[in-house]
């Protein structure tokens, strides 16, 4: 009696062995790059998930990811929110995840700056200032603003007599428009 041939485990062997070259060509391990990159540089190991001279900056390495992240600016504002973030594996080089967020409502150039990173510290009496456009749906500031604004941070030195230290910590956080210079929001409220 003649064996029937076995046609399925052959079959399964092929499809396996398709699926294997496929996985191989398309996730082939690439360089890792010096720490700071631009994809314009035709450094492979971002250029084929980003054709575009966007900067990049490798800004961590935790386990078994590396994480390259570009955060939006439009002129010198920072963009409250905005990025691109690619994520790969630290030994082959090989592409893990991109995540991103960009707003479209915003233009493609920033408004005339008429009130100064130190006219907008005096009006928030404050130390330190960043120019940011605010996300309409931030989780740090409780304001929705159009124009680019000024973050303006208050700090008070706090001695703690049971540790025998001194901490700086926020006392004050004051958003002040950097167009019109009006005060748009302050925590504490």
């Amino acid at each position: 009696m003649k064996s029937k041939p076995r046609r399925l485990p052959i079959l399964l062997l092929g499809i396996i062995l398709l699926l294997a070259s496929i996985v191989s060509a398309c996730s082939q391990p690439q360089e890792i790059p010096p720490q700071n990159w631009t994809v314009a540089d035709e450094t492979e190991f971002l250029a084929k998930c980003e054709q575009s001279d966007i900067t990049f900056e490798r800004c961590r390495e935790c386990g078994d990811t590396i994480v390259y992240t570009h955060r939006r600016m439009i002129g010198d504002v920072l963009v409250e929110n905005d990025f691109i973030t690619f994520q790969f594996h630290p030994g082959t080089g090989m592409f893990k995840a991109k995540y991103s967020h960009w707003r479209d409502d915003l233009p493609e150039t920033a408004p005339p700056i008429d009130i100064s990173k130190e006219q907008a510290e005096a009006i928030g009496n404050g130390t330190e200032a960043q120019l940011i456009y605010i996300d309409p749906e931030s989780r740090m500031f409780d304001c929705a603003p159009i124009n680019p604004c000024w973050t303006v941070y208050v700090y008070e030195d706090v001695y703690l007599p049971e540790l025998n230290r001194t901490f700086t910590q926020i006392v004050d956080i004051v958003v002040v428009d950097a167009v019109t210079g009006e005060i748009v929001w302050q925590f504490p409220t």
